[in-house]
């Protein structure tokens, strides 16, 4: 995601320059009111809410350190063998892959999990300071950024269903996983408190799928610029207010039982097949289908000029799905052992389904012509019948 594609679809506005003073992030309090406003702006009881920081406006933001290089181009089987190297050197315990991953993760080694907090201030520390090898005041040249990301269901680190999915990544078997569409199942895992920095950050993980980066959908974040000028005034009122600052976050642990209530609510507690992974991808549509129709509306309502570029962007979206549906079509006979195409095309009625609804919908607020029939997937009339 560059610059470019950020502020294509923006969820603020002070991501291209910030000229109201009324909305501008000056301190502490300004923030928590923008950040306010986003909840509110959704409904905060269907979601989860989690943060990041990040000192730069990067070209690529919200990116896992394993997919800055093209460590996965030339070694399919690096993680696995990190792990390996890990364990032997006493650097991670005998345990599984997605453990290996967490520790490899705070030791500072390549991992495709993306650090978030359910934390919005410590998001805002990371956002005014920059990593602590780096002096406090290096990236005060330039604005940071802080992501507010909406997740309807969250797994836990120590669930069977995440744990055999994180080791079908690492061994790549069953092949499937490796599937493009399955790339689009970015999946938020629960903070698990086994090491000291995960408790003072109040830390999760969003998981990445794949082999390659796919950047995380447009409607599950928002993003708060923060001045550059506004860093040290944040920093002081962070380590004064809130004692948050570095070496000193070491938060104290006690409402965790409610904490756990709330949250079994949304615990994905699935086994980790294919044909879940298929439903959650669908999922996943449906939860952009939603998103980009709010959206679409209320370009409509303000700025109707832009609506030709909205509804591309849309049709981009929908397109890789149906790309990714395909190709899993095209790919089905090398997983005949461990799937049955009568779910694949279970999905295909599914995915065109949910098209058909989002263009009535889309026809009923009058946003425009979508090219529906071509992101239609044609299914077999026996199947279909």
């Amino acid at each position: 995601m560059n610059p470019a594609d950020v502020n294509a679809l923006p969820k603020d506005p002070y991501l291209k320059k910030i000229t109201d003073d009324d909305r501008r992030i000056k301190d502490i309090p300004t923030f928590i009111k923008q950040v306010n406003s986003y909840i509110k702006t959704r409904d905060s009881e269907k979601y989860i809410c989690v943060f990041r920081g990040e000192p730069d406006i990067y070209p690529t933001p919200c990116k896992p350190f394993l997919f800055r290089s093209d460590i996965l181009a030339k070694n399919k089987f690096f993680e696995k063998n990190l792990f390996g190297s890990m364990r032997q050197n006493k650097f991670t315990g005998e345990r599984c892959y997605l453990d290996n991953a967490i520790d490899a993760q705070h030791g500072e080694f390549p991992s495709r999990l993306l650090d978030v907090s359910y934390n919005c201030l410590i998001a805002l520390y990371f956002a005014v300071t920059p990593f602590y090898h780096r002096e406090e005041e290096e990236y005060d040249d330039r604005d940071g950024m802080v992501f507010v990301f909406f997740a309807n269901e969250v797994f836990s680190p120590s669930s069977p269903n995440i744990i055999e999915n994180y080791d079908a990544i690492v061994n790549r078997e069953p092949s499937w996983i490796q599937e493009p569409l399955f790339q689009k199942n970015h999946k938020l895992l629960d903070h698990a408190k086994s090491n000291r920095r995960i408790i003072a950050q109040q830390g999760a993980f969003i998981m990445f799928q794949g082999d390659e980066m796919e950047e995380l959908p447009s409607g599950m974040f928002y993003g708060i610029r923060i001045p550059k000028n506004a860093k040290p005034v944040i920093r002081k009122q962070l380590k004064q207010m809130f004692g948050i600052h570095t070496g000193s976050i070491y938060p104290e642990i006690n409402n965790s039982v409610q904490e756990l209530i709330q949250k079994s609510h949304y615990l994905n507690a699935q086994d980790f097949t294919f044909a879940n992974e298929l439903h959650y991808t669908m999922g996943r549509l449906e939860d952009e289908l939603d998103y980009y129709l709010d959206y679409a509306i209320s370009v409509q309502e303000d700025c109707p000029e832009k609506m030709p570029m909205v509804l591309r962007h849309i049709e981009r979206v929908i397109k890789s799905y149906q790309e990714g549906l395909l190709q899993l079509e095209r790919n089905s006979d090398r997983y005949s052992k461990e799937i049955d195409k009568i779910q694949i095309n279970d999905i295909i009625l599914q995915y065109n389904a949910q098209l058909d609804d989002f263009y009535q919908c889309a026809n009923q607020y009058g946003l425009g012509e979508f090219i529906i029939d071509e992101l239609k997937i044609e299914v077999a009339p026996n199947i279909a019948d």
